[in-house]
Order: structure tokens, then sequence, then C-alpha cells
């Protein structure tokens, strides 16, 4: 409706915010997937897509929310079944995220699967209604993410796109592999812990080692767990003013308030897509699970919060460490080559 350079920045903290708090005083089942969703359509849309591309998108939405999810109930009983079906889509995600970082359908499979797995295994929900859940949720961020860029239009420019590679080595079979074993790794175990965190936890590390370029690993690993520290520092005043029983319009004010400062403190760190990403999507869980929390320790529970974030950042960095190598560069290696070729002087 009014043009701004800082549109962007109002409908991604004012958009998911604002569907939160309305999903959870009309106490709807797990009403932080649509909040969860909106700012993963948000963030992978610069500017108000075509309406052919909305249609795409719902198509993708409905494959994945309905069909996925179905056939996950359908192998739930056998737990090796599932195991092999949650592993193939881990692998098809890990895949398209390194062909296309950009990718939305590798990042809903991401995210999908890691909801299906942690809410039918862990939290014991009925697989039944999952799918309705899913497909409700992502279509209710999808149409609202529209309405945003209607009401607040302007192009993202602040935030720099994600570092490509130019060769094959995004798409090397063994790094996807190991990316794919492990994630399911750490899944069950979360799982197998009980973590209260395990959602938090997944998210974090599968947005961390998605990536296929060893540079952008290399800024994940230095500044993933100071950003991440300072992002969860963001929350405190929402926590203080929802712990002082302050209305719900004040609580809801500071954190669009905290969450306006987040995305000024991210440009200003020139933080890139990815990290945007991630960044944000911790602040809305994060935000829904202090809205959430009823009693005395809600700064235990925040600390809780910040050392499980840190334990996923470390278990991330530890993976993209074993997965990170120095290519030797293509005109040394050739002139060893040549040296080892040409005649030896005598002595």
């Amino acid at each position: 409706m009014f043009l701004s350079p800082a549109n962007p920045i109002i409908r991604l903290v004012f958009g998911p915010l604002a569907l939160l708090f309305y999903l959870w005083h009309q106490a709807t089942p797990l009403p932080i997937l649509a909040p969860i969703f909106m700012v993963i359509f948000l963030t992978l849309m610069p500017s108000r897509p075509p309406l052919s591309m909305m249609l795409k998108l719902l198509l993708i939405v409905l494959f994945v929310s309905l069909g996925l999810v179905f056939i996950g109930g359908l192998l739930l009983d056998s737990p090796t079944g599932y195991l092999l079906f949650c592993w193939s889509l881990l692998f098809w995600s890990f895949y398209r995220s390194h062909k296309d970082a950009k990718d939305l359908l590798s990042t809903l499979m991401l995210i999908v699967v890691i909801i299906m797995t942690i809410m039918s295994k862990q939290l014991q929900a009925p697989i039944e209604v999952l799918p309705w859940l899913l497909m409700k949720s992502a279509v209710l961020a999808l149409l609202l993410t529209y309405l945003s860029f209607l009401l607040f239009p302007g192009d993202e420019q602040d935030i720099l796109p994600d570092e490509t590679q130019a060769d094959d080595s995004s798409t090397h079979m063994g790094s996807i592999l190991f990316k794919t074993t492990a994630m399911t790794l750490v899944l069950a175990a979360l799982i197998g812990i009980g973590s209260s965190q395990s959602m938090l936890i997944a998210i974090t590390i599968g947005s961390m080692i998605k990536l296929a370029d060893p540079k952008e690993h290399k800024s994940f690993k230095q500044n993933r767990l100071i950003t991440t520290a300072i992002g969860i520092l963001f929350t405190f005043p929402v926590m203080l003013t929802f712990t002082f029983g302050l209305p719900t319009w004040v609580v809801l004010g500071m954190a669009i308030f905290c969450g306006l400062q987040l995305a000024c403190f991210a440009i200003r760190r020139s933080c890139p897509l990815s990290i945007y990403q991630l960044l944000f999507t911790n602040f809305v869980v994060l935000v829904y699970q202090i809205i959430t929390h009823i009693g005395s320790d809600a700064l235990y529970a925040q600390l809780v919060r910040l050392v499980s974030i840190s334990i996923a950042v470390i278990i991330g960095g530890l993976l993209l460490n074993l997965l990170h190598h120095e290519p030797v560069p293509l005109d040394s290696s050739k002139a060893r080559t040549e040296d080892a070729k040409s005649p030896q002087p005598d002595a």
C-alpha cells in the first residue's frame, strides 16, 4: 500500500509474528507451523511472486504436505521402511539444495521430514492429522505471504544472496550421502533422548549442513554461534514482558520491536540469505516457546534454549569440519606434474 525501503523488513517481522499471536490466541493446534512456513516463503522470495509461481508453490505444498506425509504415515508401523523413506527424502532435499540453495521444495522437504518425524515418533501425535495440519498451515502462510507483498511492496535488496559453486563439486555424492546419514542419525538421537528442543535443534543443524559451498561452511562455523546467541538475546525483552504478565498486545509489540532490531543487526553484519532465514526461523520459534511457557522458570527455559542451539551449532560445525577440504589449485597440480616429468640434471 505504501512504498518504503523498510517494507521488506516490516513484512518479514510483522507478518509471521502477528500470525503466530493470532493462532496462539485462537488455540490452534501447532500454531508455530504457519509462521515458520511464512518465514521460509518471505526469505526465499525477495519480490512479489507472479500468480503462476503462486500456483506452482501451491502444488508443491500439496505434494509435500499430503503426498509425502501420507506415505510416511503408511510406513510408520515399519521402522525400517519409515527410516528408509525419511533417508530418501533427506537425500533428495540435500541433493536439490546443492543444485540450488534457494530451491523451495528442498527446504520444505527438510522442514516437513523433521516435523513429521518428531511429532509422530517423539510426541506420539496421531499421524492422520499431520497431512491436513501441514497443508492448512502452508496454504495459509502462502496466502498471507502474497498479501504481505501487497500491503508492504518492495524488493529485498539488503540481504546478500548465498554464494554458489560453479563446478560439479557442489553435487558430490559422497558429501550428500554423508549429510543425509548424519541428519538421520541426529534425528534418531534426538528422539531417543526425548529433548524438548528436538525440533529447534534439528532445524538448526539441517539448515547449517544443507549448504554446498565450503566457503559458506566456513562462514557458518565462524559466525553462527555468536549470531545465534545475539539472536536469542533479542528475545529476552519479550520474555520479560510475558513473565511480568503484561497484556498480549504489549508482548506482541515488544516482539515486533525486537524483530526489527534483529533484522537491522543482520543487515549491518551483511548476513547471507541462509543465515538470515535461519536467524528469523529461530527467533519465531523462540517467541512461540516463550508465550507458551507459563511459570516462574522462564529464564531457566531461555537458558535451556540457548544451550540447545549451542549444541546444535557445535554438532553442525563438527559435521562441516568432516566435510571441509581445501582443494588443490589446478595450476599448482599441473606444475608439479610437469616438474616430475622433466629430466633431472645429473649429479
